[in-house]
């Protein structure tokens, strides 16, 4: 429980952690975005990663001009592409040979067999929304690799989910973080940036219940 609690206040002053390692560290935090970036997905189970909160608080610090917009969005792009193409190869690897095995220890053929039928439901699309809902995000590409979808295919969605989320969250922090108000009520703002990817999910989720068909009832009597 204290290490929960250490890592929520973490959360709640991640602008001021981070304006303190710019002064410290200078471009080297760059380094940190990126690879914990990187991390959050790409080994799997490092998904307790501050993925998206990291990125917001960065942002924030370049609308106020303590870190530059391009190099942390061009960045980011590239080490959460690289982290889901990492996940996906680990996916890949896992179904085939003695690594079959655990891969199937790991995810049953049952919920494979469902994971390949929503990705035919929904497409690459059911990739892309992933990506903004924690934990998912680092479950998604690995359920890919051992679905057995191709490269191609997941490059296209990893590379199209990428430039949404990324450009979400570092425009939402860089517009937002050159306002005193925002400044002034981080934690705020950083409670409503965890809860939006799962308003995101519960949005989703009422949307495919709504439009699934109502199953045939059997009349009384």
């Amino acid at each position: 429980m204290e290490t929960l609690g250490a890592l929520w206040t973490m959360l709640l002053s991640l602008d001021t952690a981070l304006t303190q390692a710019v002064a410290t560290h200078g471009d080297a935090v760059y380094a940190i975005i990126w690879l914990t970036l990187f991390a959050e997905t790409g080994f799997v189970v490092t998904v307790f990663l501050p993925g998206e909160t990291l990125l917001f608080a960065a942002a924030a610090l370049a609308g106020r001009g303590t870190l530059s917009l391009w190099p942390l969005y061009g960045g980011a792009l590239a080490a959460t592409f690289a982290g889901d193409l990492l996940n996906f190869a680990i996916g890949c690897w896992l179904r085939h040979g003695a690594a079959g095995r655990f891969g199937a220890a790991l995810i049953s053929p049952a919920k494979l067999q469902t994971a390949r039928e929503q990705l035919g439901r929904y497409g690459l699309a059911a990739l892309v929304l992933a990506r903004f809902v924690p934990v998912l995000r680092s479950v998604a590409p690995l359920t890919a690799g051992l679905t057995g979808l191709g490269w191609r295919s997941f490059a296209v969605a990893n590379a199209l989910g990428k430039v949404v989320w990324v450009t979400v969250y570092v425009a939402g922090g860089f517009y937002l973080g050159a306002l005193p108000w925002f400044a002034a009520h981080f934690p705020a703002v950083v409670m409503a940036a965890v809860a939006f990817p799962f308003v995101l999910a519960g949005v989703r989720w009422a949307i495919v219940a709504l439009a699934r068909p109502a199953k045939s009832r059997k009349p009384k009597g």
